[in-house]
């Protein structure tokens, strides 16, 4: 069914560009002086594989204590930090984790639409492919189903963990450190009456999804909709995004679930294989 969006995250309407005040730094195009300085140095050091101050300083050409500067507040957010036996700066944990999230979502967009299809035309249904952005759950890929009557979800939609099927599968493989991080600041949106906005009642519904390893959303997003997903795994297995299947109810119904997720888990390990043998070895 071309379902109708609910209560879904929104993303901040841009309402134009703001103006200069009077003792802001005028740059070339839209560039934010600060920020473009401050990206050169991360590039620099991220180029060098490592460089000191005077060669940062000489290869941007931004001013030594300017260059510090910048230096000590990306170490500050985890982009670079200091060798200090070798006097060096280098790239930090969270530049890595930047670029891995990078790598992570090419990978997906390249080896998993093939798995996708497969599982459309076997089931006759549409399938999405989501991963965890932000603290956000993004819709990155779907194969969309033949029937007339469908579900529909844009690609880069983002939605609630809590009543999606490819968010359930996520957090249920998350480690307990990942999944409170996630949940703490999260509020329970009821989107149905059959929502889940008990956060315990939520943690025991993923230890059901754990458990038997797929999870399912029951009418909880959209009324008449049944969603089943499993989880995508990386090379080191830790999970990375939930592909999931979803139709009407009326083709879902309690007899077919543990066939049609048996298909759907297939398609995640399928995934998760390719996905590992695209990872670069070390």
């Amino acid at each position: 069914m071309a379902a109708t969006k609910m209560n879904e995250p929104k993303t901040a309407v841009r309402r134009g560009r703001p103006r200069l005040k009077a003792n802001e730094e005028k740059t070339g195009g839209s560039l934010v002086g600060a920020l473009d300085r401050g990206i050169r140095v991360l590039i620099a050091v991220a180029d060098a594989r490592g460089a000191t101050l005077a060669d940062i300083a000489r290869t941007t050409g931004i001013p030594t204590a300017t260059a510090h500067r910048l230096l000590t507040t990306l170490h500050q957010r985890g982009m670079v930090f200091n060798d200090a036996e070798q006097g060096k700066w280098r790239i930090g944990p969270q530049a890595y984790r930047i670029g891995s999230t990078f790598e992570e979502a090419s990978n997906l967009l390249e080896v998993a639409p093939a798995s996708m299809r497969k599982l459309s035309k076997e089931t006759g249904e549409t399938v999405n492919l989501a991963i965890e952005e932000g603290g956000q759950l993004l819709y990155l890929i779907q194969v969309e189903s033949e029937n007339p009557i469908r579900a529909s979800i844009k690609n880069g939609t983002a939605a609630y963990f809590h009543t999606s099927g490819v968010g359930k599968a996520i957090m249920a493989f998350m480690n307990d450190a990942t999944l409170e991080k996630l949940l703490a600041p999260l509020t329970l949106a009821r989107q149905t009456p059959n929502s889940i906005t008990d956060k315990q009642k939520l943690k025991d519904d993923l230890l059901k999804s754990r458990q038997r390893g797929w999870a399912l959303d029951d009418e909880e997003r959209f009324p008449g909709l049944r969603c089943i997903a499993a989880p995508v795994f990386d090379s080191l297995e830790n999970v990375v995004a939930g592909v999931s299947v979803s139709g009407p109810i009326a083709r879902f119904p309690d007899d077919k679930l543990e066939a049609l997720a048996a298909s759907v888990v297939e398609t995640a390990k399928s995934i998760s294989k390719k996905l590992r043998n695209s990872s670069p070895r070390i």
